[in-house]
């Protein structure tokens, strides 16, 4: 069992410490040029590209996508009332427990853990938690009062959101894209999961972290409370594995390194996100070999 669970979690851990100690090197690396690359074209061919080659159903796409909404609106509620009562700011802290990290390590878990098939689930989950970040996520740490408008307005044009469209016909359809273009779609599509990795290493080794009384606490929030809405949303939809077992995993997701980048633009409490994002991250790193324990 340690060396099934060590074989998930090693590619993840290792891709991780290479961005961490590129960072430390001072060795120039361009975050945001790696993100714009992923985000523009590496991850929308990963889609469709994942979507094109796996043999899975329309409808357990859509229960994943079903559950992914059904977390978003559980975790939203208790972390709302939990920092009214902690006395934080809620448009600074909410995104810290609503959106977490199922890009860098929830795709890539779930594709070591369960395999092509786990992976074209955990794009589902990914893409509405995604989706939610660029329009309400932004909307809401924004000072604009136009904010979810001007949101949704740059969201149309995002590739990612239009890879969405065409999964979701191939879905329906059954149809099957050429070889020349699944090939080079899974060779573009092929360095998402590398370079989300070692971004995500590179990005925690440059958060500025100094408040942590409660980031604990919202730490375990967002850990905690998305397992819980997780364990709800399966019973209430009825999935099996290998759905089910992507849905919890994506659920306990650390806080996305992505929080962070938002509140440093928008100026919302920049240092506590960051201690959110590092707590979590590091709470997760026990929280993911346990909960794969149980799962392989």
């Amino acid at each position: 069992m340690f060396f099934e669970l060590w074989s998930v979690v090693a590619p993840v851990f290792i891709c991780t410490v290479i961005g961490y100690f590129w960072a430390r090197s001072s060795t120039p690396f361009s975050a945001e040029f790696v993100s714009r690359v992923v985000m523009n074209i590496g991850a929308p061919c990963l889609v469709v590209s994942t979507i094109n080659g796996v043999e899975i159903s329309g409808n357990e796409f859509y229960a994943v996508a079903l559950a992914a909404v059904l977390i978003f609106l559980g975790t939203a509620i208790i972390g709302v009332l939990t920092i009214a009562l902690s006395g934080g700011t809620i448009r600074s802290l909410l995104p810290t427990v609503v959106f977490p990290n199922n890009g860098n390590m929830g795709l890539p878990l779930c594709f070591f853990a369960f395999g092509e098939e786990g992976l074209a689930l955990a794009l589902a989950f990914f893409l509405v938690q995604m989706t939610a970040l660029m329009s309400g996520g932004v909307a809401l740490m924004s000072h604009k009062n136009n904010g979810f408008a001007a949101a949704i307005k740059d969201l149309a044009v995002l590739p990612l959101i239009h890879s969405i469209v065409i999964a979701i016909i191939l879905l329906g359809t059954g149809i099957e894209l050429p070889g020349w273009i699944d090939s080079t779609l899974g060779l573009l599509g092929g360095l998402t999961i590398p370079l989300m990795l070692i971004t995500l290493g590179a990005s925690l080794k440059n958060l500025n972290t100094s408040k942590w009384r409660r980031s604990i606490v919202f730490s375990l929030l967002r850990i905690g409370g998305g397992f819980v809405f997780a364990c709800i949303a399966v019973e209430i939809i009825g999935l099996s594995a290998p759905a089910k077992n992507v849905v919890l995993l994506q659920s306990i997701m650390p806080a996305a390194v992505f929080n962070y980048l938002l509140a440093l633009k928008f100026n919302r409490d920049p240092d506590e996100v960051a201690s959110v994002v590092v707590t979590s991250t590091l709470l997760s790193l026990i929280a993911i070999p346990l909960l794969l324990s149980f799962l392989l």
